[in-house]
């Protein structure tokens, strides 16, 4: 890890070489400075369109969070049953002897 002035040196000369690299002649713009691949993406977006869901559909999409969120709280209470048992174990060994 460098510290002090040494890296301090550093630091300045490479911002004004890298600013140098990027400098244009007497108007003063970026030369090298490539914008395209933004303004492509920019103008190439198209709106997201969203399909109309129908009621089946949705009921259908509700049952498999229900089924996914019981599977959840399941597997945290599995979990948390696990480490009370752990911890209630290493706290029996070294404090009950």
């Amino acid at each position: 890890m460098m510290l002090g002035t040494g890296f301090s040196k550093w630091a300045t000369q490479t911002t004004k070489q890298n600013r140098q690299l990027l400098k244009g002649g007497k108007g003063g713009g970026y030369q090298n400075f490539d914008k395209s691949y933004i303004t492509d993406q920019i103008i190439s977006r198209k709106p997201l369109v969203f399909k109309e869901a129908t009621p089946e559909q949705l009921e259908i999409f509700r049952r498999r969070l229900k089924v996914i969120r019981k599977k959840e709280i399941i597997r945290k209470i599995k979990a948390m049953i696990i480490s009370l048992v752990i911890v209630g174990m290493l706290v029996f060994w070294v404090f009950g002897q």
